[in-house]
């Protein structure tokens, strides 16, 4: 840590502008909270507080601060500051406004975010301070492990019914939508450093996986589909994320659902291993797009082929059953405002964008510990796209191999 960087006294004054008082007369406890490879842009602390005059088990609150990293040249390879200007927005403009709308049409509140207290913008100190959810009996689970049918069912669900509030938004308020979608356009895959960088890093492992195909002519389809999409990337991605494919059918995205930014609670004694409920983190992918960019990110990154196999199917309508419900409830038309016609139609045309963030992601994700990336001492982009070229040695061109297997027999174009 750089000698003139002091995360403590960082976090202590986000608290103190949290809760506008001295703290004079508190204990701050501030604690790492993550492991090697669980966050690559930025730091994250267990904040815990309590008064010097009370027991010592006494805390007034446990939060959760998120520091943007601060060395120069991570801050030079990636748009670190966009990134938490576009999730201090979603957590101070937009989150808001999703809950005070749903308020007023009188429904069960869905509010699948954690509360946020105070944020910085100070440049080089990016920050924000929420509640810590895993003291409300959130958990994360193993990112790295097999993802099960309940689990990814229940991602479906909420996806769906957080889609549903932007339609309906959009239907009863387009005064409102046309406020919350700004500062949504794209920041992350538009930036010229890190689009540079990931096509390179994607460029790479793709071609290793060409070469990893054998010879005969069972493969040919496959092989001929992946060098097409690697000889076009740039034009391909450009296309999946251009608004234009999307029209009047865009959402806020959350843009970045992994099974690491996700933590799930179990409520049901009778089936302790079934989640009951989820919170979303890392909202500094925000962004507004298809909701067909959320569905083919999440399946296409976090299952695996026996999932899909099985239930594929059924959990592109789970997806649609849960947004057409709530946004029944909110007052709106589903089958007006989101056909599921058109829906599929979507996961169709953009599925580029689920291999695309597949082959990279998939690959940081099941890295032995020894090979995540430190992205602090990262100098310049040839040895960024260097941490990103890596391929694991266990599983991991079979399940991109999978990944490329199953669009082509679900006839989506990539």
């Amino acid at each position: 840590m750089s000698e003139t960087f002091n995360t403590d006294e960082k976090v202590k004054r986000l608290v103190e502008k949290a809760f506008n008082e001295s703290l004079d007369n508190y204990t701050v406890d501030i604690l790492n909270a993550t492991k090697i490879g669980e966050n690559y842009m930025g730091s994250v602390h267990n904040v815990k507080i309590k008064r010097n005059d009370k027991e010592e088990d006494d805390i007034k609150f446990h939060l959760f601060a998120k520091m943007a990293p601060h060395e120069g040249c991570h801050r030079n390879t990636s748009p670190i500051r966009a990134m938490y200007e576009c999730e201090i927005h979603s957590y101070e403009n937009i989150f808001p406004e999703l809950v005070k709308f749903q308020k007023d049409k009188n429904v069960a509140i869905f509010q699948p975010f954690a509360k946020s207290y105070a944020s910085s913008l100070e440049m080089g100190a990016e920050a924000l301070l929420m509640d810590d959810m895993k003291m409300k009996n959130f958990k994360l689970i193993d990112h790295r492990a097999k993802l099960d049918l309940q689990h990814a069912t229940l991602i479906m669900r909420e996806i769906g019914k957080f889609h549903a509030l932007s339609f309906a938004i959009r239907d009863q308020r387009p005064e409102l939508f046309k406020y919350l979608e700004n500062n949504c356009r794209d920041i992350f895959y538009s930036n010229d450093k890190m689009s540079s960088t990931l096509h390179k890093a994607v460029t790479n492992i793709g071609t290793a996986i060409v070469k990893s195909y054998d010879t005969s002519s069972r493969n040919a389809k496959e092989v001929e589909s992946l060098q097409n999409f690697i000889k076009n990337l740039p034009s391909v991605l450009n296309s999946v994320l251009s608004l234009d494919n999307a029209g009047k059918y865009a959402v806020i995205n959350h843009g970045d659902l992994e099974i690491r930014n996700i933590l799930f609670r179990y409520n049901d004694a009778a089936e302790p291993h079934i989640p009951t409920d989820l919170c979303l983190l890392d909202w500094q992918l925000t962004r507004l797009g298809s909701p067909a960019l959320d569905i083919l990110f999440f399946i296409f990154i976090c299952t695996e082929k026996e999932l899909r196999d099985n239930h594929y199917n059924r959990l592109i309508v789970e997806y649609y059953e849960s947004l057409a419900t709530f946004l029944r409830q909110l007052g709106s038309d589903p089958q007006i405002l989101f056909p599921y016609e058109i829906l599929l139609e979507h996961l169709k045309k953009l599925s580029a964008f689920g291999l695309y963030n597949a082959i990279w992601i998939v690959s940081l994700n099941m890295r032995e510990i020894c090979d995540v990336p430190d992205t602090s001492t990262i100098k310049n982009e040839d040895l960024y796209v260097q941490s990103l070229s890596v391929v694991p040695k266990r599983g991991y061109v079979e399940r991109v191999r999978d990944i490329i297997s199953d669009l082509i027999k679900y006839d989506y174009d990539f």
